[in-house]
């Protein structure tokens, strides 16, 4: 079966990842598309040379969430199997995940765009989490999106069902940036642009370190970040570079060791 097929489309490109929902109209997420997804992510997390992932989608929706079929109690360990390691392939990322969301992002779809580290929508791009409604709760909205919009938010989105326009979710601090349609494209490169100037090897080492340090009592953060930065950051030739680009008035040429 070609990636077509299946849903899901992954290239690199100028250092960044680009993986494509390419099963429109709705990109429903079926456990066959999610298991291909996490495939690309792990190829993502073992090249070296990325320096941001970008998550996009073709069709009038980004995602209307997994399919419903294979919630059914005898699919749905397969079906939970498949979306467990997608996001725990998300969460092993140690790049920035740019997601462009242009039309509903609705259940899966929703616990999907909670992996973003940007999240660029569209004025009609919209958000809500509907499963409460056919008798299922979701995992990531229940274990992850508390973290990100707060507890109280977080109830009222996953026990209302309801759906939320994105100047809404900007407003909560979900999305980072609310474009036309039309400008979408270019405030997705503009953003990529930004990540590209960086070394890979540093990249890789800040957002680990976000991650790691994520919940850690400020003393004991800061004392371990301190602690990264004079061990293993100061032993690169990428710092060394970036110090002498710098006095040399020119772009560094990155080594990534």
């Amino acid at each position: 079966m070609s990636e077509e097929q299946q849903g899901v489309r992954f290239e690199t490109r100028d250092e960044v990842g680009w993986l494509t929902l390419a099963a429109p109209p709705l990109n429903v997420l079926t456990a066959a598309m999610m298991e291909r997804i996490a495939d690309h992510l792990e190829q993502a997390a073992g090249d070296g040379t990325l320096k941001a992932l970008v998550v996009q989608a073709e069709g009038k929706a980004f995602s209307a969430g997994a399919d419903v079929g294979e919630h059914r109690p005898e699919q749905a360990p397969a079906m939970i199997g498949a979306f467990s390691r997608m996001f725990e392939r998300f969460g092993a990322l140690e790049i920035p995940v740019v997601m462009a969301v242009d039309g509903a992002a609705l259940g899966a779809g929703f616990e999907l765009v909670l992996m973003a580290d940007v999240l660029i929508a569209t004025e009609r791009a919209t958000f809500g989490q509907p499963e409460i409604r056919l008798g299922f709760f979701a995992p990531l909205g229940v274990a992850w999106l508390p973290r990100l919009v707060g507890p109280q938010r977080a109830m009222e989105i996953t026990c209302s069902g309801r759906t939320y326009d994105a100047r809404q979710m900007q407003a909560w601090g979900l999305v980072s940036r609310v474009v036309s349609v039309e400008g979408l494209q270019a405030a997705l490169d503009e953003t990529v642009k930004d990540f590209r100037r960086a070394s890979a090897l540093v990249m890789r080492m800040n957002v680990r370190l976000v991650k790691r340090l994520a919940g850690m009592p400020f003393e004991e953060a800061r004392r371990a970040a301190e602690k990264v930065f004079l061990e293993e950051l100061m032993a690169t030739e990428d710092v060394r570079e970036g110090i002498a680009s710098f006095f040399e008035k020119r772009r560094p040429v990155w080594k990534n060791r």
